[in-house]
């Protein structure tokens, strides 16, 4: 057992080591400058594969992050491990042109074993966010050459790129000294976010006599706290067939971020922004106002053989505030998922263990931009492959969506996902017996 935690240790530092020392998120979305960035909501690949449902999901061999009262199905002799990889082809296009990006990353690390037979414990690393886009406008003269009012051409860009991470604590509590309470499950996640947003602006003339370039870079080095609450409740019926429905409420919090400010001018030599002088440099303390989220989920199940499941979130996005620029972009919104989950026969051939699953969700977008809602629509499907000998399964899904329209001089993105997980099932709790 001393040397099956040793080897766990390591691979989840090395994990931890490869996940953290990521150069930077380079798929490029436009969108992804709004709130936070581009937000991760659909969980892991036994997640992402259903549509993302998660409220009402039990497994003893799944961590279930999106709702923090899952922990407790984790079985009480058992430890669970679980690191996943995504790979994704982004499109990006308008009316008159169009780009392509990649990215393979680690989507999370986590882990989850009992403190005893009613608690529970969850620890994860995993993505929050990501930024990364560049954007530019030309404005062409204004009046004649040599008039008091007259103004060059000039090109405007604008450009971003980090993300947030979160380390997550997971605790949570099933009782067990009554029949009726015992159906409840209750849990908290603990969450340290940290990360880096940076933005920066250029003015440039194009070397137009007596107008000088300039620059401004914000840079955001971002640290807190953050806490969600989840319940579950489900009922055995008759039939053996299991019911339940959960709930986790994402609170309010205010994430702090020291900002750096930088505003200088330059000169473009060699097709590169040579700084001249610094014109203006600030430190300050600045606030992420995150705004709170509701989730709700049922599901339909029949152990080892289907579940089916939907849930809807409701995120307030219209609290959000930071640097008072993107309030007036930015709604309440809605998204709703559904999906399921389907094995042929446990007990029989290697091929009938497999599970199969798939799902739809629907996202009617928080920005609002030129009387529009960017929303957003995906489909996935997955299958799990257990490797018994080892307590393993091996999970694999693909998604397809598509955010965002053309319609009104806006940008549409629509991408494709494959996704790899592992997940590592093992009784490391039992007392060993001699004679």
């Amino acid at each position: 057992m001393h040397k099956r935690y040793k080897i766990l240790i390591l691979v989840f530092l090395c994990s931890i080591i490869a996940f953290t020392s990521k150069a930077q998120y380079d798929i490029s979305s436009p969108y992804s400058q709004y709130g936070i960035g581009s937000t991760n909501l659909l969980g892991n690949q036994y997640n992402s594969s259903m549509g993302g449902i998660s409220q009402a999901i039990r497994r003893n061999n799944v961590i279930n992050l999106l709702n923090p009262a899952s922990y407790t199905a984790i079985d009480t002799q058992s430890f669970v491990f679980d690191i996943g990889f995504s790979m994704m082809w982004k499109n990006v296009s308008t009316t008159d042109y169009s780009s392509k990006s990649f990215l393979a990353s680690i989507t999370n690390i986590s882990m989850a074993f009992p403190l005893c037979k009613s608690l529970k414990v969850a620890l994860a690393l995993t993505p929050l966010s990501d930024i990364s886009y560049s954007a530019s406008d030309t404005i062409l003269a204004h009046g004649s050459f040599g008039d008091d009012d007259y103004i060059p051409t000039r090109v405007q860009s604008f450009d971003g790129n980090g993300g947030l991470d979160k380390l997550t604590f997971g605790l949570a509590y099933q009782p067990t000294f009554n029949r009726f309470l015992s159906r409840f499950s209750i849990g908290v996640n603990a969450s340290y976010i940290f990360g880096n947003i940076y933005r920066s602006s250029l003015l440039s003339f194009g070397g137009a006599e007596g107008y000088v370039n300039s620059r401004v870079e914000k840079n955001y080095n971002v640290s807190a706290f953050s806490f969600d609450i989840g319940m579950q409740y489900f009922q055995s019926l008759k039939n053996g067939d299991i019911l339940c429905v959960g709930a986790t409420v994402g609170l309010p919090n205010k994430y702090s971020a020291d900002e750096e400010y930088f505003r200088y001018t330059y000169i473009n030599e060699d097709a590169a922004a040579t700084l001249q002088d610094t014109i203006q440099y600030l430190s300050n303390d600045r606030k992420i106002t995150m705004p709170y989220s509701l989730s709700a989920g049922l599901s339909y199940s029949r152990p080892n053989k289907f579940l089916v499941g939907v849930d809807a979130v409701y995120t307030k996005w219209s609290d959000f505030d930071f640097e008072n620029n993107n309030i007036a972009e930015l709604k309440d919104n809605l998204k709703l998922s559904m999906g399921g989950e389907f094995i042929p026969n446990l007990y029989g051939t290697y091929f009938e263990q497999f599970s199969y699953r798939a799902g739809i969700n629907y996202d009617n977008g928080y920005i609002y931009l030129k009387d529009k809602r960017i929303s957003k629509l995906g489909l996935s499907v997955g299958l799990s492959l257990p490797v018994k000998k080892l307590g393993t399964n091996i999970n694999l899904s693909f998604e397809y969506g598509k955010l965002g329209t053309t319609d009104n001089g806006l940008i549409k993105e629509s991408y494709y996902s494959l996704g790899l997980s592992i997940t590592a099932k093992d009784r490391w709790f039992v007392k060993r017996k001699y004679r």
